[in-house]
């Protein structure tokens, strides 16, 4: 389930999370559901944002203003999701998108998902792997410093 562990958690150069499903209540198309975040580095992690998506798995933008996630801890993010299905229903390539500081450098955390639907119509997601890019990797004469604080 996501990148594999690293033994001490700073051999690369980018963060390292695992992202799980720990709750679902609600219904009618509308979801609370509560994630388990958790920071495999010795860095601190601050996530800023966190969206959904998907068409069929959607939640809009929620400002989280610096969750922030200790070394080799993890913090609950609690967030609704818009989505229906029918039993064994399957939505693949959901994702939960975040924004985080790691080292003072933006990051963009994409954890890709897969959602069944049970008998009882309850979305259960598997995060399927967990990968990261540097914000504004793709241009970096536009990449953005994080302010300090």
């Amino acid at each position: 389930m996501g990148k594999p562990e690293r033994p001490s958690g700073e051999a690369g150069a980018e963060p390292c999370v695992r992202v799980e499903q720990t709750a679902c209540a609600g219904g009618d198309g509308g979801w609370r559901i509560a994630w388990r975040i958790t920071n495999l580095t010795a860095s601190e992690l601050r996530l800023l944002d966190a969206r959904f998506p998907h068409g069929q798995f959607r939640g809009g933008l929620v400002e989280l203003e610096g969750l922030t996630i200790a070394p080799r801890g993890s913090t609950r993010l609690e967030v609704v999701v818009a989505c229906q299905g029918g039993p064994d229903d399957v939505v693949e390539n959901a994702f939960l998108i975040t924004t985080a500081e790691w080292r003072e450098v933006l990051w963009r955390i994409l954890a890709r998902l897969t959602v069944r639907f049970t008998a009882d119509r309850v979305p259960a997601a598997t995060t399927e792997l967990v990968t990261v890019q540097r914000v504004g990797f793709s241009r970096p004469e536009r990449q953005v410093p994080v302010s300090k604080v």
